[in-house]
């Protein structure tokens, strides 16, 4: 999988479609970004965003009645993806740093 760059908004919209399990409309989806994160985006938005991530072949969706989006992409092999990213960045400072964080967050 070629990991595309995605934004931090598109990764909000990401977040919530792991989270559901399960494909979700964008009516439920832009409810699920409000409880979850507090932002308030119109349908046109999110709509833009799921055309982005699908693009970046991120998601798909098919139609009945509503349109249903659903990741292409499991949310272990972002976070694999996206550690190794940090690392090779960052080297062996990204593990501790991360470690250190999980430690001070109990």
């Amino acid at each position: 999988m070629n990991f595309t760059g995605i934004s931090d908004c598109e990764l909000l919209v990401m977040k919530c479609l792991w989270d559901a399990g399960q494909p979700i409309s964008v009516h439920v989806l832009i409810t699920e970004l409000d409880k979850q994160y507090s932002k308030k985006y119109k349908e046109t938005t999110v709509y833009t965003f799921l055309s982005n991530l699908k693009k970046k072949s991120y998601v798909d969706s098919y139609k009945k009645g509503a349109s249903y989006f659903y990741p292409l992409v499991s949310e272990e092999a972002y976070v694999k993806h996206y550690a190794q990213v940090m690392r090779s960045f960052w080297g062996d400072k990204a593990l501790a740093v991360l470690i250190d964080s999980m430690k001070n967050a109990d």
